[in-house]
């Protein structure tokens, strides 16, 4: 680690930790995004969890990646899974549902453009009837797609931590169980997640 580089602080207590990396008006949109966070999953203790870790990895994979925009990527790393929430969901698809929320709420494009493409989503809509919905909002070219995606393979909730083919695991039982995507299309996504976690990792 060079003297420049701040600790890598994924697994740390603090969610400060994803203020540390930047500042001025850009801290103030990952500070927002983490009380908006907060609120909605104030009583889901999972996503809670889910959403400080994926945050922490994200913030401190974009501070080792240049071209990263470190602001926003943490801010949709706080917020990526909010279409779980009952009041933000619509369409049962919870990618594009927190993306619709946070149009409404007038966040920054790129993060919502971020959360609404999160984690290969686009393979999925289709089966969720809403494929032509998320096509309407272009996805966000370069590394932050892919550090959001890593950060949120990396960011599991529970203790120990699950490993990142841990969490493939969880998701084919998952999958498999609600038999709403083809098999085909699954294991697809799975490659592509694993692909893209390996990818960034490659940088830092």
């Amino acid at each position: 680690m060079s003297s420049r580089q701040r600790p890598y602080c994924a697994h740390g207590a603090d969610s400060a930790c994803t203020l540390s990396l930047v500042t001025g008006q850009d801290a103030a949109v990952v500070a927002r995004a983490r009380a908006l966070a907060a609120d909605i999953f104030r009583e889901d203790a999972h996503l809670q969890e889910h959403a400080a870790r994926t945050a922490r990895h994200a913030s401190a994979l974009a501070q080792r990646i240049p071209s990263s925009n470190r602001a926003d990527v943490t801010a949709a790393a706080w917020l990526h899974d909010i279409g779980y929430a009952p009041r933000v969901r619509r369409t049962g698809f919870h990618p594009l549902d927190g993306a619709l929320f946070l149009i409404k709420e007038q966040w920054p494009e790129r993060v919502v453009r971020l959360v609404a493409h999160h984690s290969l989503a686009s393979l999925e809509a289709p089966f969720y009837g809403v494929g032509h919905h998320l096509n309407v909002i272009e996805p966000v070219p370069g590394i932050d797609t892919d550090i959001l995606t890593a950060a949120d393979l990396a960011g599991g909730s529970g203790e120990p931590v699950p490993t990142v083919h841990e969490r493939i695991e969880r998701m084919r039982l998952t999958d498999a169980e609600a038999d709403l995507i083809p098999p085909d299309v699954r294991e697809e996504r799975y490659a592509g997640l694993i692909s893209t976690f390996q990818r960034v990792q490659s940088l830092i």
